[in-house]
This record gives structure tokens, C-alpha cells and sequence, in this order.
């Protein structure tokens, strides 16, 4: 009974907080097909079964590639390719995420170097963006690795962008706080993830040091077909424009969605197209 409670909390856990999940016996097989998956994913980072995909982020407005984001594919042997939603939770659980993170980014500047050798840019360099978890966030030597990362790669200031959720950094708002602080001592850009999905409270416009918004893909779709939500979007992109932020709206594949998103004089706008083999979508940055 015990084994089975705890398996019926951790399922619970991996949900979301403040949740009930009464057990069934299917959470058994889950946790046996669980146990394999995490040894094999501890011998895919050995093997360097893990890939590091790029989506290039074009401005909107002159179509001039202005960066990338990174995306991780775990290269299964068995299973083929395997999306993030597939193995980052049970890294997350395991551990393993700190050693996952650490090697995209590193993958991820080692590489942004590299463009900056053969595509040269002083005014507007480009740029990689880098998704951050919890666990690498909080941890003791988070804000030295990615500082040594940015000293030996020599990369300009703002060429990584570290995004974070808003459920993230409400887990320890004040630690938060400091550590991104630090980070954007040291060069680094930070972006708001997922805007629009949690408490989204504009308060964190002023409170946390970001540089980015990124509108929850889930807005902008509602844009579309919901007479409400244009006027939400657009209230967003206006705010942050005037807080002298950039926005970045997840999923506008229509005109009129990234008319939304057109900017005023004295804004930029970036849209991203997702590079095979990656699902094609497009994104707009303002």
C-alpha cells in the first residue's frame, strides 16, 4: 500500500502542484518502463545521443536572421527520435537535467561562437536562446558555469539568452531575483517563458530583470479564433514595448496574428521559422 501511495504522489508531483491522483495498478507498468528509460538516458549523455537543434529567429520587419533557439532531440536507438516532452520530466526527477543542461549549454554557445566567426556582426550579433530549468537555476554553481561559458567562448554581451518560466521563478521569488540579476551582470539576456499560462502578473515586468517576453503560443492561437484575445495580445506587445522589453509571440502563423505583433517605429519585430527536422511552425518576435 505504501509502494502504491507513493507511486500515486509521484504521479501527482509530475502534474502540477495541488493535485489529487488516486492510484491505479497502470502506474506500476508506467514506473517499471520508467526505471530503464533513466539508465538509458544517463548512457545517451556518454554517448552523445543527445542533439542540439537550431531554430533561426528572423526580423519581421527587414527578414534578416537575428538568432537561434536551442531545442534538444534525444537520438534513441530504438525508439528514434525522442521531443523534450519525452525525457525531460524524467531528467528533471532523476537528476539528471543539471548534466542535460550543462552540455546544451555548452553545445548551444560553443556553436553561437562559431556563427560569430563566419557571419561577423558588431552591431547586432547573433544570438542563442537557451531554456533554463528549475533545478539548474537554483543550484550553488549556476551563476559561475555560465559565466566561465561566456569567458572562454567570448561571445558579446547578449549573444545567450537564458529563458525561464513564471512558475519557476515564483519558487523562491527573492532567490530568483538575485541569481538572474547575477546573470545579467555577467551578459547574459533573460526572457520570460510562457507567459500567459500561470500567474502572469505584470508585477514580474518590474520585479525580475527581463529582457524578453514570451506570449504562451496558446494566446496567440486564441487570437485567431476568439474575439477577446486580439486585444489582450495586443495590449501585452504594447506594454512591454513601453517598458522597453521585446516580445516574443509563440505559434503567429497568420497575417493577421503577426499584424498584432507589427511594431511602432522604434520597435523591432523577429519571427522564427522551426528548421527540419523540427515540427514547422512560425513565431513572431517584436
Amino acid at each position: 500500500m505504501l509502494r502504491d501511495g507513493e507511486l500515486a504522489m509521484l504521479r501527482a508531483k509530475r502534474r502540477g502542484a495541488d493535485r489529487i491522483e488516486i492510484f491505479n495498478p497502470a502506474m506500476r507498468t508506467e514506473e517499471e518502463n520508467r526505471l530503464p528509460l533513466e539508465s538509458e538516458l544517463r548512457m545517451a549523455l556518454q554517448r552523445q545521443q543527445i542533439s542540439v537543434l537550431y531554430q533561426p529567429i528572423t526580423r519581421l520587419a527587414s527578414n534578416q536572421l537575428a538568432g537561434f533557439e536551442a531545442l534538444m532531440r534525444w537520438d534513441h536507438p530504438t525508439r528514434g527520435r525522442l521531443s523534450p516532452q519525452d525525457f525531460i520530466p524524467l531528467a528533471e526527477e532523476s537528476g539528471l537535467i543539471v548534466e542535460l543542461g550543462s552540455y546544451v549549454l555548452g553545445q548551444a554557445l560553443d556553436e553561437a561562437a562559431t556563427w560569430h566567426r563566419v557571419l561577423p556582426r558588431d552591431r547586432d550579433p547573433l544570438f542563442v536562446s537557451v531554456n533554463v530549468s528549475s533545478r539548474q537555476l537554483f543550484r550553488q554553481d549556476m551563476v559561475q558555469e555560465i559565466r566561465l561559458l561566456l569567458a572562454r567562448e567570448q561571445v558579446a554581451r547578449g549573444t545567450l539568452k537564458l529563458e525561464v518560466t513564471e512558475s519557476l521563478v515564483m519558487e523562491n521569488p527573492e532567490r530568483a531575483v538575485e541569481i538572474l540579476t547575477w546573470l545579467k551582470t555577467y551578459g547574459a539576456s533573460l526572457a520570460l517563458d510562457d507567459f500567459g499560462t500561470g500567474y502572469s502578473s505584470l508585477s514580474y515586468l518590474h520585479r525580475f530583470p527581463f529582457d524578453i517576453i514570451k506570449v504562451d503560443k496558446s494566446l496567440v492561437h486564441d487570437s485567431a479564433v476568439d474575439d477577446q484575445a486580439p486585444l489582450i495580445l495586443r495590449s501585452v506587445v504594447t506594454l512591454a514595448h513601453e517598458l522597453g522589453k521585446e516580445v516574443v509571440a509563440e505559434g503567429a502563423r497568420t497575417r493577421p496574428t503577426r499584424a498584432i505583433c507589427a511594431p511602432s517605429a522604434a520597435s523591432s519585430v523577429r519571427a522564427s521559422t522551426m528548421a527540419s527536422p523540427c515540427r514547422r511552425g512560425m513565431s513572431v518576435r517584436c
